[in-house]
């Protein structure tokens, strides 16, 4: 592929992805719901008076300095100020806080619901900064000082609940419970512009035949964006030089929130973080994919997963009395997070996955072999070592621990989700293209060792191994070398020879 072809091609993938968003999810709500929001946008009624005049007389509107990122900043709050306090946090776009209008009259019947334009949004100003959620967390953390309020619930969607799991991270005090809805971010941004351009192509109840050529197809796309993202990154130069970000994006809020969105790792949050969480999704979310909300319902240490089915990326304008409903049963329940596989009740077996398509694979097993599949599904399996080779793979909160490796994949596409991989060694990989989000790899010797040229995408993972230990946040191709995160985007020396500490009382 030529130069000017890359960069084409780059421009086509890019351009929808950090543009496009919000243009996806507006031509995906319902026009009854998209004109509710749109009616009361800065765009059409100019001032907050004209946006007073369009709300619930009993509602107050407050546009007030924010001393973080500096100008003013619109505060909205519904119902009785005796009442609980409730934070909403919106997502990416200049709706801002009008998004939550619809389901804001019934919240208040119960709550002081608080819901803000942040900083370079609906009609508050545009600060000239760097529109991060670590930021934003402190504009959040400032803002509940100067009300008085000592704790309350936030649920934060989109970027908001990004936001809103930063806020919880670094004020823990603040926050009593989180709801995350359709959260964008958490993934290392190659993995989630896989999603932004490719998306989950439907197969389900296909015939074996359409199930294969459908999975290849997604996986030849996964393969461009990969490359695509391999490219120099023309966002580097804004990461290394933070006072560029008011220069270049000046009047550019949602792309400066955009990228600085996809740059921010929210590793240690997610696995420090102790304070509930209700994770509710849009099955149909063309932005945030539902593996996300898998994630950190499996990963945040007390939460929920609650799928709501045909539903898109703003369940609160494509859906407004379901997702009100379950928002106001979530805000007053506790998480129940997904059960531990039960014990062995006999010696365990080993499987075997030969030719097959659109299998699903789970429960307990010795070692599992699979060997020219496609479309295979294994959730919640636990094993001692599984082998992979010539198949593409999905993966969901597989443990495998004992092995040496726990995982050896060849010549094949594995995409793992809140997976643990234990080990002499976690993962030897050949010939293979890994994307792991939310695992957990330790090894007595090291974690991942590449044989031939292999690409390994991880986010917010946990490793641990005689080298390093702490988070994997990271793109990379390795050949021939053993991974060393310390190094981002580096390959390490070629393979020396290490001897290897025996396990613990002779094995697992």
């Amino acid at each position: 592929m030529t130069p000017s072809r890359r960069r084409a091609l780059a421009a086509a993938l890019l351009l929808p992805w950090l543009f496009g968003a919000r243009a996806q999810t507006a031509r995906a709500a319902p026009a009854p719901a998209a004109e509710r929001a749109c009616a009361l946008c800065r765009d059409r009624l100019q001032t907050v008076p004209a946006l007073r005049a369009q709300l619930p007389g009993s509602w107050r509107l407050q546009l007030e300095r924010e001393p973080v990122l500096g100008g003013e900043m619109l505060v909205v709050e519904a119902g009785a100020p005796q009442a609980p306090p409730l934070l909403l946090v919106h997502g990416l776009g200049q709706n801002g806080f009008t998004d939550w209008v619809p389901v804001m009259q019934t919240l208040a019947r119960r709550w002081r619901v608080i819901a803000i334009d942040l900083p370079g949004f609906g009609y508050s100003s545009a600060p000239q900064a760097k529109l991060a959620p670590t930021p934003y967390a402190r504009v959040l953390e400032r803002l509940l000082a100067r009300l008085r309020i000592a704790a309350l619930p936030v649920v934060g969607h989109s970027m908001g609940g990004a936001v809103a799991l930063r806020l919880a991270a670094d004020f823990p005090g603040c926050v009593t419970r989180l709801v995350l809805v359709d959260v964008a971010g958490i993934l290392h941004r190659t993995a989630f512009g896989k999603h932004a351009t490719i998306g989950q192509l439907p197969s389900e109840g296909w015939p074996q035949v359409l199930q294969e050529q459908t999975a290849r197809l997604r996986d030849l796309g996964h393969i461009i964006v990969e490359r695509v993202f391999g490219l120099p990154d023309p966002t580097a130069v804004l990461r290394a030089n933070e006072w560029l970000w008011p220069l270049l994006l000046r009047d550019r809020s949602s792309v400066n929130a955009a990228l600085a969105l996809m740059e921010e790792d929210f590793g240690s949050a997610l696995y420090t973080l102790r304070v509930p969480a209700q994770v509710i999704w849009g099955d149909a979310d063309k932005v945030a994919p539902l593996r996300t909300g898998e994630l950190l319902a499996r990963r945040l240490p007390q939460a929920q997963l609650h799928v709501l089915r045909g539903v898109g990326h703003t369940p609160m304008l494509q859906a407004t009395a379901e997702f009100g409903a379950l928002l106001q049963r979530v805000l007053h329940e506790l998480p129940n997070p997904p059960a531990a596989p039960p014990p062995a009740e006999a010696p365990l077996q080993d499987l075997q996955c030969t030719g097959e398509v659109g299998r699903r694979l789970s429960g307990r097993c010795r070692t599992l072999r699979v060997e020219r599949c496609t479309a295979l599904q294994i959730v919640d399996l636990v094993a001692e070592r599984i082998e992979l080779r010539d198949s593409i793979v999905e993966m969901t909160g597989v443990q495998v621990r004992g092995g040496d490796p726990a995982l050896e994949i060849v010549n094949s596409e594995l995409v793992a989700t809140a997976c643990d991989f234990e080990g002499r060694q976690a993962i030897r990989s050949d010939a293979a293209r890994l994307d792991l989000a939310g695992c957990r790899l330790e090894a007595q010797a090291f974690a991942v060792q590449a044989l031939r040229r292999s690409r390994l995408v991880a986010s917010v993972c946990q490793l641990r191994d005689a080298m390093y230990s702490g988070g994997w946040h990271d793109d990379r191709e390795l050949q021939s070398a053993l991974l060393d995160p310390g190094t981002p985007g580096q390959v390490t020396n070629p393979l020396p020879d290490l001897p290897l500490p025996p396990l613990p009382g002779g094995g697992r």
